[in-house]
């Protein structure tokens, strides 16, 4: 089955997206997207394909991906992973989570933590850096404010982001000021597993 690198177990993967235990708004835009590599992730899907010699798995058919409050789904995540046991800085990460070097998501993908939301075509996490790279038709949701553009990149250990447009695609943002009659008004919160 499988060998010494990639432990499954219940599903349970130590991936590092992170979630941020403070609530979204009170972080601006992206402070809800903070990074904890602390707590585990459960990677639920229809199917699962491991490619033992090319150190990959790959999860596919509604991939809900879960980490406390953060969600992230798509229809395919491939999970990139060295073997357990040795970095490549010569350090021994056995039974840590470095074994996890990056996280693919393709088709549909939506993050979400609390009211925040990003979505797009395609998403990257890179889990050294904890950068997460989303693209293709990106929009990014807090409350009932909006942000959309052709690509976005969020530092979860700091929550600071960026969406990026082009001169063709520009940054869109709808901004709704605070009233009472939104007072208090937020998007759905994420769905789990």
């Amino acid at each position: 089955m499988l060998k010494n690198g990639l432990r499954i177990g219940s599903l349970a993967l130590m991936l590092g997206i992170g979630a941020s235990g403070a609530p979204a708004q009170e972080d601006g835009p992206f402070g809800g997207f903070k990074h904890d590599n602390k707590a585990p992730i459960e990677i639920t899907s229809e199917s699962l394909e491991v490619r033992q010699s090319e150190q990959l798995a790959i999860f596919s058919g509604n991939v809900v991906a879960g980490q406390g409050t953060m969600r992230l789904t798509a229809d395919k995540l491939n999970v990139f992973y060295r073997e357990q046991g040795g970095s490549d800085d010569g350090t021994d990460d056995s039974g840590d989570t470095g074994a996890i070097e990056k996280i693919d998501a393709v088709g549909n993908v939506f993050l979400c933590n609390g009211s925040e939301t990003a979505q797009g075509a395609t998403g990257t996490y890179d889990v050294k850096s904890g950068k997460v790279r989303m693209a293709g038709n990106v929009v990014l949701t807090q409350g009932i404010n909006a942000i959309a553009g052709p690509r976005l990149e969020i530092d979860l250990n700091t929550g600071i982001g960026r969406v990026i447009g082009t001169a063709d695609q520009p940054v869109k943002s709808i901004f709704a000021p605070s009233t009472a009659d939104n007072a208090g008004v937020t998007s759905a919160p994420c769905g789990g597993s």
